[in-house]
C-alpha cells in the first residue's frame, strides 16, 4: 500500500508523540531477543509489526476515511472530498460504482454521483476496501487473485449473515476484506517462515496456526489484529481480524462483527474457495455445522454462491483496474 503520514512507525500502542524513541528501542529488544535465540530469523511479533507499518503504512486517504467514520456527524459531502483528494481512489471507485459489481442504472461520473446513487455508507466501504487491494508487493506462498477473491467473498458472506440476523452491516464487509491481512503481511515479509510453517504443519498434523505460534510464538491473525489497531481500525474491526480463525468448538461471542467474519470464512471454504494458500493443511470444514435456515434463505435471496463470486471478481478487476 502507498503513502505515508504521522504515526506510520510508531510502536504497537503508542500514539503519535507519546515516545519518540518507542520503535527504535522495541526493535533493539527485538534484536537481542533474537540474538539469544535458536532462530535469529524469527522476528518478535512488535519487530515485525514495526516493520511492515513503515513499509506499508494505510494510505493517508483511508485514515481519513477512518477519522470521519468516527465522528457520526460527519455529511456525505464531506466524505466525496475527501475520496476525490485522491486521484487514483476516485478512478477506482469511479470503476467500480460502473462495474457489474453493481450494475448502476447509469453512468456514474463524479464521486459525488457515487456518494448519492450507491450511498456513503456503502462508498466508505467500498473505499476502504480498495485501499486494501492496493498493495503492489510481490507474494511468494500466496496466490495474489485467489487470496483477494476469498476475502471479498467473505466480505460479501458477513454482509448477508448480518442481514440475516438483522445486525449493523456497516462495516462487516470491511471486516472481511481485511480479516487476512497479516497472512498477507507475512508472506510479503517473511515468506520463507510462512514456507516452513506449511512444511511443519503437515509433518506434525498442526492447524496452521497451532504451527505459527510453535515456530514463531505468534500467528498471522495476532500481527493482523496488531496492524489494525497501530491503523486506529475500530476495536470491532481489530477484534474480528484477530479471532477470526477461532473454531466452531470455541467461536467468537454471538452477535459481534468477529462472529460474522469467523462463520462467513467457514461458509467460504466449505465452498471450496481457497484463501490464497496452496494446500492449506487444515481440514475443510462442512458449512452444515453452522449454517442457519436464515442465512441460507438470505444466500439464495442473493442468487447463491455463485452471485457472491461473479460480485466479487467484478470488484477485483475493477478495483485492480
Amino acid at each position: 500500500m502507498a503513502g505515508s503520514g504521522p504515526g506510520a512507525t510508531d510502536a504497537p500502542g503508542q500514539r503519535a508523540g507519546d515516545d519518540p524513541f518507542a520503535t527504535a528501542r522495541a526493535r533493539l529488544v527485538a534484536r537481542i531477543a533474537r540474538e539469544r535465540s535458536a532462530r535469529p530469523d524469527v522476528p518478535h511479533l512488535d519487530e515485525l509489526l514495526a516493520e511492515v507499518a513503515e513499509l506499508q503504512p494505510l494510505p493517508a486517504v483511508a485514515r481519513r476515511i477512518l477519522q470521519l467514520t468516527e465522528d457520526e456527524r460527519f455529511s456525505a459531502h464531506e466524505l466525496a472530498t475527501v475520496i476525490a483528494s485522491d486521484q487514483a481512489l476516485t478512478a477506482r471507485l469511479l470503476r467500480l460504482a460502473n462495474s457489474a459489481y453493481y450494475g448502476a442504472s447509469r453512468r456514474i461520473g463524479t464521486v459525488r454521483d457515487a456518494v448519492v446513487l450507491l450511498g456513503f455508507r456503502t462508498v466508505r466501504q467500498v473505499s476502504l476496501a480498495s485501499c486494501m487491494l492496493d498493495n503492489p508487493r510481490p507474494l511468494t506462498n500466496l496466490r495474489y487473485e485467489d487470496f483477494w477473491q476469498f476475502s471479498i467473498a467473505t466480505g460479501l458472506l458477513a454482509e448477508v449473515q448480518a442481514r440475516a440476523e438483522g445486525q449493523h452491516q456497516d462495516v462487516a464487509f470491511t471486516a472481511g476484506v481485511v480479516h487476512n491481512i497479516g497472512l498477507l503481511a507475512l508472506d510479503q515479509h517473511r515468506p520463507h517462515l510462512l514456507a516452513e510453517v506449511v512444511t511443519r504443519a503437515r509433518q506434525q498434523s498442526e492447524t496452521l496456526h497451532q504451527a505459527q505460534r510453535g515456530l514463531m510464538g505468534f500467528a498471522d491473525t495476532d500481527l493482523g489484529g496488531a496492524l489494525t489497531e497501530h491503523w486506529n481500525f475500530p476495536t470491532p474491526l481489530c477484534n474480528a481480524v484477530r479471532e477470526h480463525s477461532r473454531s466452531l468448538d470455541n467461536p467468537p461471542a454471538d452477535g459481534t462483527l468477529a462472529a460474522l467474519v469467523a462463520r462467513a470464512r467457514i461458509f467460504a471454504r466449505a465452498y471450496g474457495l481457497s484463501d490464497g494458500l496452496a494446500e492449506r493443511p487444515d481440514p475443510r470444514p462442512s458449512p452444515e455445522a453452522w449454517a442457519t435456515a436464515a442465512m441460507t434463505n438470505s444466500l439464495e435471496r442473493e442468487g447463491g454462491m455463485d452471485r457472491i463470486l461473479e460480485r466479487a471478481d467484478a470488484f477485483i478487476a475493477a478495483a485492480m483496474g
